[in-house]
């Protein structure tokens, strides 16, 4: 049995669908606790782990060899519960009693939920790329707008850009270079913490997306006004797949093995001079717009590491 924790209308989840063999589930985090509920026996009368699924269903965790935790939502509380109190009591104890499933589970996870929540860190990746191997731009991530200035003053020749950690919904930021504008607010700094790293000239940008032992290569080629982000300029880029330098990929490997991820999403850039230079990882990072570019078969290999149970890096 195959667990794919996301939701059914997620296009990547149907791709890689489509390649299983396998009986698997797919439940959505937000149906916890108002849709589906969980039973942890644990004792000397039993020992045992069941989602309860909509029209009378039970899901054996026990029996579930691949787990590919793949994009959450948050979870849906009873409407009955009006009182702010008990709803966020109720939400902390659902967060309690499904982690506790997750870690309780003895099966291979693409990825579990421990390495996804390490790998994330910004300023954990930039310390361990760095002393992995691998290139990376001059980086400060702070709240000191005295800091903040001394980093772009320093760097005034190439330029700095600036990103967020996580664009959520609500607040969205587009990574941009530093101008006139940003450093007329740059005081702002000490309201919370932002990235600032040294703008890296493109002469290509790639997604490698890591996949339990394989490595997906795409290169993109986009048109001059993307240079700063070329994620708004995937639609009228050159794609095609890259052959990373051999050491370029071990150390990506090196990456992937520290983190304890089956899967990655990796931006790296491309200098005009062939400088591989690291970006971030991604442990849930999109691969269709990648995949579907350049011809290559990631859900394909998805679906093959979740059939087998693993892949080694």
């Amino acid at each position: 049995m195959i667990l794919i924790v996301s939701f059914a209308d997620n296009a990547h989840v149907a791709k890689v669908i489509a390649h299983l063999r396998s009986p698997f589930e797919v439940i959505d985090l937000a149906d916890f606790p108002a849709r589906l509920g969980i039973r942890a026996y644990a004792g000397p009368a039993s020992d045992s782990l069941f989602i309860d699924l909509p029209g009378g269903r039970a899901l054996a965790l026990d029996e579930v060899r691949s787990v590919w935790y793949r994009r959450q939502r948050a979870f849906e509380l009873d409407p009955a519960l009006t009182d702010e109190t008990a709803r966020m009591f109720a939400w902390s104890e659902t967060q309690e009693a499904v982690q506790g499933l997750w870690y309780a589970m003895d099966a291979f996870w693409m990825n579990h939920p421990l390495a996804d929540e390490h790998a994330l860190r910004k300023v954990t990746q930039h310390r361990v790329a760095t002393r992995l191997g691998l290139s990376i731009p001059d980086t400060l991530i702070t709240n000191c707008p005295e800091a903040a200035a001394e980093f772009v003053a320093r760097h005034k020749d190439g330029g700095v850009v600036r990103k967020a950690f996580r664009n959520i919904a609500e607040a969205p930021r587009e990574t941009r270079k530093v101008g006139q504008e940003e450093l007329a607010h740059l005081d702002a700094v000490r309201f919370a913490p932002v990235i600032f790293q040294q703008y890296i000239p493109p002469a290509l940008d790639l997604r490698v997306t890591a996949v339990a032992g394989e490595m997906f290569a795409t290169a993109f080629r986009s048109e001059a006004r993307f240079e700063v982000d070329y994620r708004g300029g995937i639609g009228s880029a050159e794609v095609s797949a890259y052959s990373l330098p051999e050491e370029v990929e071990s150390r990506l490997r090196a990456l992937m093995k520290h983190f304890g991820l089956a899967y990655g999403a990796i931006d790296l850039r491309v200098t005009p001079e062939g400088e591989h230079v690291f970006l971030e990882v991604n442990p849930a990072g999109e691969y269709l717009f990648a995949s579907e570019r350049s011809g290559q078969p990631i859900p394909e290999a998805i679906a093959a590491a979740l059939e087998r149970g693993g892949g080694d890096w």
